[in-house]
């Protein structure tokens, strides 16, 4: 097929005058509002080919691209705000430029938490380090500590303590110390404290330096603390671990509507770490010192106290045997609510900030409480009322802890002790809204409603496991309060409050000490009957034997003895050998903790532990294995039946007294026999004897 070409004819000029004629009357009427600069193909990231500012934060980055003629106000927000706390209210700022455009979106970022969060760094900012060269030397460390994970923390505790022990050395060869000829160490202890002043840090032994009673040896120990690197690792963990609650309390992480009770991240840090802790103690055994007998650490763990199920138990015990006491007296009880005021509180339970919240952390609400409380406990003594019970501090839904109180009384000073309470409890911001109806409440216990443990028994189940409240509904959330239980434990661990304390009675610790001796009857006429009663179990009975439910710490009939050993900063260390009865003095001394116990790895060596089940071990024996076993042949070879504890009693050179007749030693490698009736010693070989 040929191709066929057509000439046009050319254009006159006419139809070109008329055709710019048209061009130009429609350029002066649209052509104006027409773009002026080319269309380009649109991109996720829009200011690619602008370069970002200097000091554009990680958070900021995804705004700047967004909308950049906002940076000089949205940076004010967010320049200073740790990446874990600023990314929700970055993405939220976003997504409401977008949809409501500037203004909401700059009121909502000035009325958020974001301000909250400034005021809670500045009270943790390093404002003028002064003289401290540890504050100039990791001043961007510590100004940033909450960001950092905590292998960071421990490194940075390992590098100031490195540094601190070089400027305490330097410091020594100063003529500002050598001159010192007074006061060589407590020169060098002033000059710690300088390092220490800004950095919110208490040096070791300040209180007793503050009243003029610190010793050259305290000093010395506080300078090897202020040395160790693992002494700074736990300090800094610690306040690492309080900013970064108290920064998801400010930006309203922790509420109703978010986290009750304690954020997502502190609630899964504990779990992580109770998981850790659990995998640790499975590779752990507790070995006899003398005899090297192992028991599976985990196994002895489960049965303390330790344990949520035994901890649990034994409060309701506690409990049940005040209210049997009370029954027994005619005493009243009254369940007793005691709340900080509303600056103390972060977040409404209908939503949003408190306005005028003080920006205090959950533990100085507790301080504040407990000063509340001994006030009131030093005017109940001076009036010389006497109460007894239990108090138990759980958190509202913010993290504010509050107090929950059971208490028995005579019925003669129930009003007094009403009216007491009241007044110290409304002391401070009497006159806000809504405190004289929430303050404080005092509710009398009426027995034809109940028992007085079953007013609080629900109170104490969940700030521990949620025992038996799986189909109950917590008042403060409107969730679950069996799920609710792990939110208030990992608050209490993480703000280290002390949920449970007994107020009056005799000292639990007694009681749990006597029950060591589970079994046994001891030659004391004043120690056996109170073991006895701590041996079943039986609280009331416990108290009344120590002096009585009111009774005064100095009187108490049983009491804990400590003996002193020292630690690795030979530092006096107070710890629990047994118990005694004052009012007969040292003689009454009744060991509780014979044995000597260390904690040793499982994998520690190619053949199994030794324990009860598996006793196939290869470790060659000690002397004292040789001297033990040489002990059980001679009891065997005289029939004398014997247990664990009378044999380390043996070992321990003591003496074994059979009834009022016999006494049993082991002395100079032989086992002699003493017949406290006839005066004479040996073995009766006809005799089988059982202890």
């Amino acid at each position: 097929m040929t191709p066929t070409t057509q000439t046009l004819s050319p254009i006159t000029n006419r139809v070109k005058h008329a055709l710019f004629s048209t061009m130009r009357d429609f350029y002066d009427r649209v052509g104006k509002y027409l773009p002026t600069t080319p269309i380009r193909q649109k991109s996720q990231y829009p200011n690619r080919d602008r370069r970002p500012p200097a000091d554009l934060t990680v958070i900021e980055r995804p705004l700047w691209e967004q909308i950049p003629h906002e940076y000089n106000y949205f940076h004010r927000f967010f320049s200073d705000t740790p990446q874990f706390i600023g990314s929700y209210f970055a993405r939220k700022y976003g997504s409401l430029y977008q949809e409501r455009g500037s203004r909401a979106a700059n009121t909502y970022l000035r009325t958020c938490g974001l301000t909250r969060c400034a005021e809670v760094q500045r009270k943790y900012s390093i404002n003028n380090a002064g003289k401290s060269l540890v504050a100039q030397q990791f001043y961007k460390q510590l100004s940033s500590l909450p960001i950092l994970d905590k292998n960071d923390v421990d490194e940075l505790g390992a590098d100031i303590s490195s540094y601190m022990q070089n400027l305490i050395v330097k410091f020594l060869e100063t003529d500002e110390f050598k001159l010192n000829f007074f006061d060589h160490e407590l020169s060098v202890y002033k000059f710690a404290l300088e390092q220490l002043a800004p950095l919110k840090i208490t040096a070791p032994y300040f209180a007793d330096y503050q009243q003029d009673k610190i010793t050259n040896h305290q000093i010395v120990i506080a300078l090897a603390k202020l040395s160790d690197a693992k002494w700074w690792q736990n300090k800094l963990k610690r306040q690492w671990s309080f900013q970064r609650e108290h920064l998801a309390i400010a930006a309203g992480q922790v509420q109703k509507s978010a986290s009750p009770y304690a954020s997502r991240t502190c609630v899964g840090e504990w779990r992580e770490q109770k998981r850790k802790n659990r995998e640790w103690l499975k590779n752990q055994c507790i070995e006899n010192v003398d005899t090297g007998e192992q028991f599976e650490l985990v196994l002895q763990v489960d049965k303390s106290n330790a344990n949520p199920a035994i901890r649990r138990c034994e409060l309701m015990i506690r409990l049940r045997g005040f209210e049997d006491i009370a029954n027994e007296y005619g005493y009243v009880g009254a369940f007793i609510t005691l709340t900080a005021p509303s600056k103390y509180h972060s977040a409404h339970t209908s939503g949003g900030f408190i306005k005028n919240w003080n920006s205090c952390t959950p533990r100085d609400t507790q301080k504040y409480l407990c000063g509340v409380w001994a006030k009131i406990r030093a005017k109940l003594n001076r009036e010389g009322i006497r109460i007894f019970g239990f108090r138990i501090a759980e958190p509202h839904h913010d993290g504010t802890p509050h107090w929950h109180i059971l208490v028995f009384m005579c019925p003669n000073d129930r009003d007094r002790v009403d009216l007491i309470m009241r007044s110290y409890a409304l002391r401070e911001d009497p006159l806000e809204p809504g405190a004289q109806a929430n303050r404080f409440k005092f509710v009398d216990i009426d027995p034809a409603r109940g028992s007085a443990t079953g007013y609080i028994a629900k109170y104490i189940s969940k700030n521990i496991d949620g025992y038996q409240l799986g189909n109950e509904i917590d008042d403060e959330t409107g969730q679950n309060l069996r799920d609710m239980a792990k939110n208030v434990t990992a608050w209490a661990s993480r703000w280290g409050i002390r949920q449970f304390q007994q107020i009056g009675g005799a000292p639990v610790t007694v009681w749990r000490e006597l029950r060591r001796l589970s079994g046994q009857r001891v030659e004391n006429p004043v120690i056996d009957p109170v073991l006895a009663a701590a041996d079943v179990g039986d609280w009331a009975a416990y108290t009344q034997l120590q002096g009585g439910a009111t009774v005064e710490r100095r009187q108490i009939a049983v009491r804990v003895s400590y003996e002193e050993e020292q630690n690795q900063f030979e530092e006096s260390v107070k710890k629990i050998r047994g118990v005694f009865a004052p009012i007969i003095g040292a003689a009454s001394f009744i060991c509780t903790r014979l044995i000597k116990w260390v904690i040793v790895s499982k994998n520690r060596g190619a053949s199994p532990p030794w324990s009860s089940v598996n006793n196939c071990t290869e470790v060659k024996k000690s002397p004292q294995d040789d001297r033990r076993e040489k002990v059980i042949n001679e009891l065997k070879k005289y029939q004398i039946n014997y247990n664990p504890h009378q044999l380390n009693h043996l070992l321990a050179g003591r003496e074994l007294k059979f009834s009022d007749k016999l006494l049993i030693t082991w002395v100079k490698d032989k086992l002699a026999v003493i017949d406290l009736r006839q005066k004479w010693s040996g073995i009766p070989p006809d005799i089988e004897w059982s202890f």
